[in-house]
């Protein structure tokens, strides 16, 4: 039997900005940093590496069936049988991260194409059989080795933007196989993938926008989340997406505050922004019209209004 996974972690100092407090894991800011350095490693070695995007399937009928606290545990669950994986003879170079809702990344610095495709589906069957959780666990992974990038033209860290996208296109792909599946090819072509625009979500409980996260997925965006406004300020200044979703009361910076400061760039100002809250109150209205906030969603949300707005604002923008 496995051992119990283990409880949320509280990360104090530099440790709280590079690791994730849930899991243990090195935390999404981590992983953008990492990966380029992973693909130039690999591309100048000319030795194959590969990216894992891994994500825990019916996490929606997991958190409304056991509650938060049940989706919190089976996400542990998931991470720590990926950490079990890392430790195993001969991989201490793997990398595991905790990104986005219930994502995991695992990266492989040196393996051949048939190795990295071993190793998803030995993930895949260690969370399919281990009783860490009261539940069955299964996962939905997509695989992409670094060679398939190495004629590809840009700066490394657009490379490994299209890198990420792609392994997502494939995690997508083995979700719609029906789950507890491994997909490590793509129809599509990488330009394709890199041409969608970007949708960031900052919201300081994503798991919550699983579902809108999927709908913009289906209609072919590519999503981002943070989960405070000075993360999603980051987010901007490296990356500008094209549309942004933002909770009014996000850490950190709020999301007025997060607005205010895209207003004192001419780029960053001209980017679609939604401003999304269960307190839709006179003052917090005063305040996105002060703030020249076109778009105040109350929460619950539509998900087929936001989408179908989402939609429209990036396809006018493009």
């Amino acid at each position: 039997m496995d051992s119990p996974a283990p409880p949320a972690h509280d990360f104090t100092g530099p440790d709280r900005l590079t690791f994730d407090a849930l899991t243990g894991l090195r935390n999404e800011h981590l992983f953008r940093f990492q990966l380029p350095t992973e693909f130039s490693r690999a591309r100048d070695g000319e030795a194959n590496g590969a990216l894992v995007a891994i994500r825990l399937d019916n996490i929606l009928a997991i958190n409304a069936q056991h509650g938060r606290s049940g989706g919190d545990e089976a996400l542990r669950a998931v991470a720590y049988i990926l950490e079990n994986s890392r430790s195993s003879p001969g991989r201490e170079s793997h990398l595991v991260f905790k990104l986005s809702g219930p994502v995991f990344g695992y990266s492989i610095p040196v393996c051949s194409a048939p190795e990295a495709r071993a190793i998803a589906e030995e993930i895949r069957d260690r969370v399919t059989s281990s009783d860490l959780y009261i539940g069955r666990l299964t996962v939905s992974l997509g695989v992409v080795n670094l060679y398939e990038f190495f004629t590809e033209e840009g700066t490394r860290e657009e490379i490994a933007l299209r890198i990420e996208q792609t392994a997502f296109h494939r995690l997508a792909t083995a979700e719609r196989a029906g789950g507890n599946t491994v997909c490590d090819s793509s129809d599509i072509t990488e330009d394709a993938i890199s041409a969608r625009p970007v949708v960031l979500i900052v919201d300081p409980e994503p798991q919550s926008m699983e579902l809108l996260i999927r709908a913009l997925e289906a209609a072919e965006l590519t999503v981002k989340t943070c989960a405070d406004g000075e993360s999603a300020v980051s987010f901007i200044q490296a990356s500008p997406p094209g549309a942004i979703i933002c909770e009014a009361m996000t850490p950190q910076l709020n999301g007025f505050t997060v607005r205010d400061r895209m207003r004192a760039n001419a780029l960053w100002n001209a980017i679609p922004f939604i401003l999304v809250s269960h307190k839709k109150t006179e003052e917090f209205i005063r305040k996105a019209v002060e703030g020249k906030i076109l778009h105040f969603l109350k929460k619950p949300l539509s998900v087929t209004e936001v989408v179908g707005l989402v939609t429209n604002l990036t396809r006018n923008k493009a």
